[in-house]
């Protein structure tokens, strides 16, 4: 682990609740995000295969960047499945005001962060914030003679990115130090398998170190969570050093489901999930999740508090950005997953020999790139046909463009040529990718707010020109008539 992430990360002293023995298909799945119609669609796939609550384990973070925090973790606890904390939920129980990513300060996944994580904080209920401090940090479980532990971060931070590339014999020490044949992660978005064949020794050295800076447990104190020893998921704390014998399975295996509320940038909407089957000892397969992603982007666009650039990935698969990735995954944009691959690269020799796949597009060729031309003006009697491009753009020019042909009424009315003219501003300022970074970066550095912010990348050009524009024909309206 590099200093910069160890000083990024928080010390972590985890929950943990037991499942005993399970048998049957597994579901595994993690990062709903705020994503319902996305949650929606994996119930229904969960109820289509048989596949029953008590066999759905969820890896942590529900509430996300998405529109509805409230309604997923309803469904989560009405569901009845298994599910974890991720640190979106220790921090919204803590109350503390960051989503505990670990993002660097001024980041572009920082300053989006500020807004998704003020909005899901401002949306969870009392009954929400009650459910999510029961969740348990870790989950155990024997599955087809293997030892299973389910975790969101790494076993020594809740918030620690562990990736395809991250070093195997970093893997191995955190499966011996978790006691896990098999660990099951989440946090960094892609789904992923590696079957490590190096063996980590556990000797108390390196297992002090590795448990030596915990973050505060998810806190109890607060009389809203005094009931939270009745919930089912409910545990003890304990430091996770007390519970695991000192043994180093030599073959330990690191899956990662994916998660299900954002694509995996890969430059398509699915999103991913993972199943566990024990029909032949244990096998695994991943799974490409289609859901309603119009629907779930059209709820972020709702809302003005929310990110654009996320409600946009909904539909391209692109990230915004790839601050967080290594080098190795950030080589992979926009190269479509493969279930079969994901699942074929458990292997080291052949994740070396895909690691750097010679077909992938540079950003600038991807479909968030893709922008159609705008139509000539043609004094056109539909104005919201005039300048279209990709769709979550035009759906942002015709709000604004509705909210400016609503701006004044009777003799300072504004003409069919005067509308389409502001039409075109927005349209200009939601298409050019100069603007949007100008206008992003300036606002982030005058201290914006998260409206301002989102008003700055929207509708910069057409204040200048709108604006400019109405006052000037209301002043000439005024001349006009003391003229007359």
């Amino acid at each position: 682990m590099d200093e910069t992430n160890d000083n990024m990360l928080q010390a972590f002293s985890p929950t943990e609740f037991t499942l005993g023995s399970l048998s049957g298909p597994l579901l595994i799945f993690g990062g709903a995000y705020s994503n319902l119609e996305a949650l929606t669609a994996l119930r229904a796939e969960a109820e289509r295969k048989g596949i029953p609550p008590e066999n759905v384990i969820c890896c942590g973070d529900t509430p996300g960047y998405c529109a509805d925090p409230a309604a997923c973790l309803d469904l989560i606890e009405d569901w009845g499945i298994h599910a974890i904390a991720g640190n979106v939920e220790t921090n919204l129980v803590n109350g503390t005001d960051d989503c505990g990513c670990g993002f660097g300060d001024g980041s572009r996944c920082d300053m989006f962060a500020r807004l998704w994580y003020k909005y899901a904080a401002n949306n969870v209920t009392e009954r929400n914030l009650e459910y999510m401090a029961g969740l348990p940090d870790l989950l155990r479980f024997t599955y087809a003679g293997r030892e299973v532990v389910v975790l969101h971060g790494s076993p020594r931070n809740q918030s620690e990115f562990v990736w395809r590339s991250t070093d195997a014999d970093q893997k191995a020490q955190f499966c011996a130090v978790a006691g896990a044949e098999v660990v099951i992660g989440g946090h960094c978005g892609l789904p992923f398998a590696e079957e490590i064949t190096i063996t980590a020794p556990r000797s108390a050295d390196t297992s002090d170190e590795l448990l030596a800076d915990y973050v505060s447990p998810k806190d109890a104190s607060d009389e809203r969570l005094a009931g939270r020893s009745e919930h089912p998921h409910a545990v003890a704390q304990s430091n996770i050093a007390n519970h695991h014998s000192q043994i180093a399975y030599p073959s330990p295996l690191w899956l990662n489901a994916g998660v299900i509320g954002m694509p995996a940038n890969d430059g398509t909407p699915r999103t991913w999930f993972m199943t566990l089957d024990d029909t032949n000892g244990f096998d695994y397969e991943f799974h490409a999740l289609d859901y309603n992603h119009q629907g779930a982007k059209a709820r972020m666009l709702d809302d003005r508090r929310l990110p654009v650039s996320y409600a946009a990935t909904l539909t391209t698969g692109i990230w915004d950005n790839t601050e967080i990735m290594p080098s190795a995954e950030e080589a992979r944009e926009g190269v479509a997953l493969d279930p079969e691959t994901i699942k074929a690269e458990a292997s080291a020799a052949f994740y070396q020999q895909t690691l750097h796949p010679a077909a992938a597009p540079t950003k600038a060729g991807l479909p968030l790139k893709n922008i159609t031309k705008m139509e000539k003006y043609s004094d056109p009697k539909d104005l919201k046909s005039f300048g279209k491009i990709v769709d979550w753009q035009e759906d942002m020019g015709n709000k604004f463009f509705d909210w400016y042909s609503g701006v004044t009424e009777g003799d300072s009315a504004l003409t069919e040529r005067e509308k389409a003219l502001i039409a075109l501003a927005v349209s200009h300022a939601i298409q050019c990718s100069y603007c949007i970074d100008a206008y992003t970066t300036n606002s982030l550095q005058a201290g914006a707010d998260e409206e301002q912010m989102m008003e700055a990348v929207h509708v910069a050009a057409a204040v200048k020109a709108g604006t400019t524009l109405i006052y000037a024909r209301q002043m000439q309206r005024q001349v006009e008539k003391v003229v007359m």
